[in-house]
């Protein structure tokens, strides 16, 4: 199965290690993470939107549009 996280992009489920708050704020350790993987800019994948969540893969970090509820909901919801 396959979980569609906003604009083009779309996930394995069976490749999806978790979904997350974008908001720093809420979350430092969100913070820290995102700021270690920007290190690699090939890691994170980025539409135009603004951005509520992000998702981490074996292979990469997406940046998503969608909030992580929805994203949790629909992930549930393809099961």
């Amino acid at each position: 199965m396959f979980l569609h996280i906003g604009g083009s992009e779309i996930v394995f489920c069976k490749e999806l290690i978790g979904i997350f708050n974008l908001d720093p704020e809420q979350n430092a350790v969100n913070k820290h993470f995102l700021n270690t993987v920007s290190n690699n800019p090939s890691s994170i994948l980025s539409g135009s939107a603004r951005h509520k969540s992000f998702v981490v893969t074996d292979n990469r970090v997406y940046l998503s549009p969608i909030s992580p509820l929805t994203l949790s909901r629909r992930r549930h919801g393809s099961l």
